[in-house]
């Protein structure tokens, strides 16, 4: 049983013998989060786990890869976690494909709308482009670094 967050010193005596720790184990992880799943489940009647698949595409160019993008669904949406694009592969349209097709298999499992989040310094143009409108930004980053949420009817 490996113990986890080794950087980080917290070991806080709070009452009645509870402890506040930066000290973990995969079990508690999984506790933790398994609970709140449940708890999320439950009072979305459901909806939360539909579809609940996830959409992993990969580009590659021979047996390298190139690009990806990465989804979780969820409450009838897709979220985009990660999308990337090896910098020389840009502007040829292969993001594009990528997120469209991402877009088809999410509609298709029944997902209404899509979301995600990117810096300034990446690819909030890109996202515009596809169609993706920014709903919130975060200024709060140093170096004028923002963070733009943006969001896409399927």
């Amino acid at each position: 049983m490996e113990l986890y967050n080794r950087e980080i010193e917290c070991n806080r005596n709070l009452s009645d013998g509870i402890i506040m720790t930066a000290q973990y184990t995969d079990a508690d992880r999984e506790f933790v989060c398994g609970n709140l799943l449940a708890h999320n489940v439950q009072n979305t009647s459901g909806l939360l786990k539909k579809p609940g698949i996830d959409i992993n595409l990969y580009l590659k160019d021979g047996d390298t890869v190139i690009g990806a993008i990465m989804c979780d669904t969820f409450n009838l949406c897709v979220y985009i976690d990660v999308m990337w694009l090896e910098e020389s592969y840009r502007g040829k349209g292969y993001g594009r494909a990528l997120i469209e097709q991402a877009e088809r298999i999410a509609k298709d499992k029944g997902c209404i709308f899509s979301h995600t989040c990117t810096f300034s310094y990446q690819s909030p143009a890109f996202y515009k482009a596809c169609g993706y409108e920014v709903f919130a930004e975060l200024r709060d980053y140093p170096n004028g670094i923002v963070q733009y949420f943006l969001k896409k009817k399927l």
